[in-house]
């Protein structure tokens, strides 16, 4: 059975793994804080420990007196670096090159984009990501098969949704007196605003306080208006966005401006969502469990940008598939 310890909790952390397919350890300097539990379960299928290094001024002790005693276990190191701490990295390395160890060395944004499929947003302002560029809209290689896809989804989901459409008119009417459709501005591409469409799932008053997140179990919600946020089934007016082009079926979560501009001015490379439509569902809704907030929107941004700039047909059909899966499986955002 698989289990976690901890070596020295003030200092490092051990994940440690009996299904392991290779003796090597995976040595991270980063720490841990762009990791997910379904990021460690797949490391931890792959690796017999992990060692997870938290940023300290205190790193001689770090890695002498926690860090050296777990390399005498292995022969093979992978060592996932992060330049912006070039010294504690060139410490480690040193220290596995005495004990005559195999080494090899990843920087933590090729380990992100090739391990664990996102890009690696830095928890620091300051700190850039050489892998990111401009990010592009989508060319015509991309655009007319998302296109295709976008339509023909659509009427289809429009046609076998109408009756649920037809039940969710009168069940608002019955419990939440007001308009049934709820309008709200969000986001788009090229920073644009458009009006999204949504089944109203929450009383009048709801935002008489101001704009907040909106959360699991909101308490502002009325009984079937938690049973469709639940069910996404509010979602389905933006199959109107699709058609008046605002919004793809895959894509980016559209946010509104309050937030946005937050976001931008505290995680890097926010901005670079906004270089394609955003969509009704998209990677990283599917991979990212509910949140809200700078820390979830900086894990949700990985998704994205890796969405962004790794688009391929069989990603953009796995999206649509989980997305059913998360749906019916009753994983609300």
């Amino acid at each position: 059975m698989d289990q976690t310890s901890v070596s020295n909790r003030k200092y490092v952390h051990r994940l440690l793994s009996k299904n392991a397919s290779t003796d090597e350890i995976l040595i991270i300097t980063s720490y841990d804080y762009f990791l997910q539990k379904y990021d460690l379960k797949l490391l931890r299928g792959i690796y017999r420990e992990i060692i997870l290094v938290p940023h300290t001024a205190d790193d001689d002790y770090l890695i002498n007196y926690t860090v050296r005693p777990l390399l005498d276990k292995f022969e093979k190191v992978h060592l996932v670096t992060n330049p912006h701490y070039d010294k504690r990295n060139k410490v480690i390395y040193e220290l596995v090159i005495r004990k005559n160890k195999s080494i090899r060395i990843t920087t933590v944004y090729d380990f992100c984009e090739k391990n664990l499929k996102k890009v690696y947003i830095p928890d620091d302002i300051s700190e850039l990501n050489p892998n990111i560029t401009d990010m592009p809209a989508f060319g015509k290689r991309v655009r007319y098969p998302k296109k295709i896809i976008d339509v023909s989804v659509s009427i289809i989901l429009f046609t076998l949704t109408l009756p649920l459409w037809i039940l969710s008119y009168f069940r608002i009417k019955f419990q939440s007196p007001g308009p049934v459709f709820y309008y709200q501005e969000r986001v788009g591409m090229d920073n644009k605003s458009f009006k999204c469409i949504k089944f109203r799932s929450m009383a009048l008053d709801a935002e008489s306080n101001g704009a907040t997140f909106s959360k699991k179990n909101d308490s502002r919600t009325f009984s079937y208006g938690s049973f469709m946020r639940m069910s996404r089934i509010d979602e389905l007016p933006q199959i109107i966005n699709i058609f008046k082009r605002d919004l793809s079926l895959i894509g980016p979560r559209p946010e509104r401006q309050v937030f946005t501009e937050t976001f931008d001015e505290l995680i890097p490379y926010y901005n670079s969502r906004h270089a394609i439509k955003p969509g009704i569902t998209g990677y990283a809704q599917v991979m990212y469990s509910y949140g809200a907030g700078v820390f979830d929107a900086r894990h949700k941004l990985m998704y994205d940008l890796y969405y962004i700039k790794n688009w391929s047909l069989y990603l953009e059909l796995k999206i649509i598939l989980l997305t059913a899966v998360v749906i019916f499986g009753k994983r609300g955002r």
